[in-house]
């Protein structure tokens, strides 16, 4: 028989690991959903602020690199209105990064030299959604070949696009119509 101490301590240990069971499983769920929800990064908390003409680069540089050295699962949040852009935007190495505006209609990012907006480097699970990407002036040339001979290419550019005077062509392609 049992004695009243020793229910005493029997019904405190059966609490305790009742107690420590609960305690276990909800550390397990809690750093699975940590791992799985991440952590929001909005861009205007490092400096990038819409419609207001001045460089963004810097600024969502800086979220884009807080955001991926926190790890996996992570948002960068751009409000609405638009963004300016002296260079593209490096991501190295991110995990299931989310980049997210608006919507197409609410978030411009607007280049106004790079010939891409992102560089995506080594990257695993990367999302870039809900903005729009525009370039002023286009980073790119596009016209039609009016004539060729062995020392000349002659192209007829199309608005709105441009031709510089003086500046390397890197590539043609051809598309057939």
């Amino acid at each position: 028989m049992l004695s009243r101490s020793s229910i005493t301590i029997i019904f405190l240990l059966t609490i305790s690991m009742k107690f420590a069971s609960a305690w276990f499983i909800f550390m397990v769920i809690s750093i699975q959903w940590s791992h799985i929800a991440g952590a929001t990064f909005f861009v205007s908390s490092y400096g990038a602020f819409p419609n207001d003409n001045i460089d963004d680069t810097s600024a969502v540089q800086l979220a884009i690199n807080k955001a991926i050295a926190n790890g996996s699962n992570n948002v960068v949040v751009f409000q609405s209105g638009t963004y300016n852009f002296t260079s593209a935007i490096s991501i190295y190495s991110a995990i299931n990064l989310t980049v997210m505006g608006q919507g197409m209609q609410q978030t411009l990012l607007v280049g106004n030299s790079p010939a891409a907006m992102f560089k995506p480097l080594h990257c695993q699970g990367l999302t870039i959604t809900s903005l729009a990407i525009d370039f002023d002036l286009l980073p790119f040339t596009a016209g039609y070949v009016v004539s060729v001979s062995t020392s000349y290419l002659d192209v007829q550019v199309v608005s709105p696009h441009r031709a510089d005077i003086g500046r390397q062509v890197h590539a043609i392609l051809r598309y057939n119509s």
